[in-house]
């Protein structure tokens, strides 16, 4: 009973944690955007996804690395913080001379920053401190974004989202306090981190070429609608990104949680039929000029339920097992149907195309994980 009690505690804390954040988050966005309209938000969006992008490419994969070798009790923080910051820092340097805007350069070493320091928290199964360390981000995020905001215009909304992870310096020195470099660890896990990377950039390119390639070749304003959308769809997607990370750390214990896997199916699919009958309205009250998002909530909603599915069932015995490069399969998949779709779908009926296309990815993604998930444990069985 008290297990069961630890259980439901723990799942509490990740929720409320993500909830909480995600919630002050979405109002920050929200406002962002009914201040500056689809098509100023569109262009932001788009910077903040090169951003992202480069920040992935940098972080080289050290958050999932980070995350299930602190599970496993393995000193890598010293090491590989060092090269991740620093690579960080490098393309931060790079996006600056390109772009001359400081504050990409900011969000760039921002999300390094939340990455390496949410895995290790999680990682160690610190619950509490990982509620701590999100929510002040979330709370600096308001402050300063939109301060910035009014003190010297739209640059500065990227200035102040950049500077809300500067408190998680302190967890980043705390997690190297008592580790040591060392080089060996790195070349022992090569092939582990080198998938991580591939993971990490294909899942940026999946989360992130979709806004680079609507704002390049379908437009800014269309982006803004979209992107608007996905934000909307960020609330639903709560569950199964709050769920994979607290399962992650069980299935490394061995502990399967299939009971508790089966009740969160069945709630995101309730969530997702939410979405896409309420939603739409509630965003059209709310947010008159973006027109387009409509119809884009009322579909995205549904790609909810394949990926809980892949989130919940899937992924995180993938991760457990160090089997990651199953998962990078899948991201590229998952990836490169959904860029496909952009392009001809979006193209011939643009939000309702870009929408459909999204949907579509997720359940690529998911039936290509559960028929390779399945021929890789059936082998398993038979070797063993």
């Amino acid at each position: 009973m008290s297990n069961v009690r630890k259980k439901i505690s723990e799942i509490s804390t990740i929720g409320l944690t993500d909830g909480v954040g995600a919630a002050i988050a979405a109002l920050f966005w929200f406002y962002i955007a009914f201040e500056l309209g689809p098509k100023n938000y569109g262009e932001l969006t788009f910077l903040i996804s090169i951003a992202t992008l480069v920040s992935g490419i940098a972080l080289l994969g050290s958050n999932h690395t980070v995350l299930v070798l602190t599970g496993k009790k393995v000193d890598i923080h010293a090491t590989i913080y060092m090269i991740t910051m620093l690579a960080n820092v490098v393309g931060a340097i790079i996006i600056f001379l390109l772009f001359f805007n400081l504050g990409i350069s900011l969000v760039i070493i921002g999300y390094s920053l939340f990455a390496l320091a949410t895995s290790d928290i999680l990682g160690r199964k610190l619950y509490k401190s990982y509620l701590k360390y999100i929510i002040t981000q979330k709370i600096l995020l308001v402050v300063f974004g939109i301060g910035f905001y009014y003190l010297i215009g739209e640059s500065g909304i990227l200035i102040g989202i950049g500077l809300s992870y500067s408190h998680l310096i302190i967890r980043i020195i705390k997690s190297i306090k008592n580790s040591k470099i060392n080089f060996n660890l790195i070349k022992e896990k090569k092939k582990f981190i080198l998938n991580n990377w591939a993971i990490t950039i294909s899942g940026l390119v999946y989360g992130s070429i979709d806004k680079i390639v609507i704002g390049s070749f379908i437009g800014f304003g269309i982006l803004g609608n979209y992107s608007l959308g996905l934000q909307f769809y960020s609330l639903l997607n709560l569950l199964p990104t709050m769920i994979v990370k607290y399962f992650i750390g069980q299935d490394i214990s061995g502990i399967p949680n299939k009971k508790l896997k089966k009740i969160v199916v069945l709630i995101a699919i309730g969530i997702a039929i939410l979405g896409s009958t309420i939603g739409p309205t509630i965003v059209s009250y709310v947010f008159p000029k973006f027109i387009e998002s409509e119809d884009i909530i009322r579909i995205i909603s549904l790609a909810l339920i394949p990926q809980t599915i892949q989130a919940t069932y899937y992924f995180p015995k993938l991760w457990a097992s160090e089997k990651n490069n199953i998962i990078l399969i899948t991201t590229i998949v998952s990836a490169i149907s959904q860029i496909l779709g952009i392009l001809i779908l979006g193209t011939l009926y643009g939000s309702i195309g870009i929408a459909l296309s999204m949907v579509i990815s997720n359940v690529f993604g998911l039936i290509f994980t559960a028929t390779i998930s399945k021929f890789y444990l059936k082998s398993n069985s038979i070797n063993k």
